[in-house]
């Protein structure tokens, strides 16, 4: 185990001695949980199949404000327009794409640099010596 080099006495030696190594480990113990009837009774209201009276009680009444909140937040966002000027001034600020061409590929022009060029050319004639020296 790592001593904790900031709790030492004056003459620099830990202020506690290491764990002894025969120590057991601490054991697991389990917790209880609190039973589920109150999410039940919350997920109950929110489906509409127990009315509101008995769902609101100690325990699940934090909940059911929360969810009462969060209705009417999204109430107010439902209603919430984005102005038209928004809207026109992305459309304008998008650049017009070029019109899609209806020229199939093999008809189009080829555009080579000239490297490209140069590149074409060596590998064109690598491939012929290779074929050559295949067919002998």
């Amino acid at each position: 185990m790592l001593d904790n080099a900031f709790d030492r006495d004056e003459t620099g030696t830990p202020r506690r001695g290491p764990e002894p190594a025969n120590k057991p480990p601490a054991p697991d113990r389990e917790v209880p949980l609190a039973p589920a009837v109150a999410a039940e009774l919350v997920h109950g209201w929110l489906d509409g199949e127990v009315p509101e009276p008995s769902v609101v009680n100690g325990r699940t009444a934090r909940t059911v404000e929360f969810w009462r909140r969060m209705e009417q937040e999204v109430a107010v966002r439902r209603r919430v327009v984005t102005p038209p000027y928004v809207a026109d001034r992305i459309m304008s600020s998008i650049a017009e794409l070029p019109a899609p061409r209806s020229v199939p590929w093999w008809r189009r022009e080829v555009q080579l640099s000239t490297v490209q060029a140069v590149l074409l050319a060596i590998g064109c004639i690598a491939l012929g010596v290779l074929l050559s020296g295949l067919l002998r």
